[in-house]
């Protein structure tokens, strides 16, 4: 329950999360996402071919922490893991999380990925205990 407060007061506000996945080397590459929260986790969405799914493939140990839109973080780094959402019933469910957070921004950004012919994937953020 507290592991819920606290990332809820950490990204409440926030409209990024710059996630830190990392490269077979170990080094660690930052990303500003867009990402809603539900429950204790968070979700964000990217293209199914971006780097940083590929380097979760071979690593789900992550960082995050609330951010511009520049990535420059406005909170503390948290360790988490990640892993793909991948039933229908959760996809539908952060879908309408998106939309509701989101809108019009997204459905643009959702559009253009369609007319690139580039698939989107969900991926969901556990916290791991401090």
């Amino acid at each position: 329950m507290e592991q819920i407060e606290q990332l809820t007061q950490a990204f409440s506000s926030a409209k990024y999360i710059n996630i830190e996945t990392y490269r077979k080397s170990g080094e660690g590459i930052r990303t500003p996402v867009w990402f809603v929260e539900s429950g204790g986790l968070l979700f964000f969405l990217t293209r199914a071919d971006s780097g940083k799914v590929k380097r979760l493939r071979h690593n789900a140990l992550v960082k995050v922490a609330p951010c511009k839109m520049n990535g420059e973080p406005t909170g503390n780094w948290l360790s988490a893991e990640a892993s793909p959402v991948e039933s229908v019933e959760s996809i539908s469910a952060v879908k309408s999380l998106f939309d509701q957070k989101y809108g019009a921004a997204l459905r643009i950004s959702v559009a253009l990925s369609r007319l690139q012919k580039k698939k989107r994937v969900f991926y969901k953020v556990m916290l791991q205990p401090q």
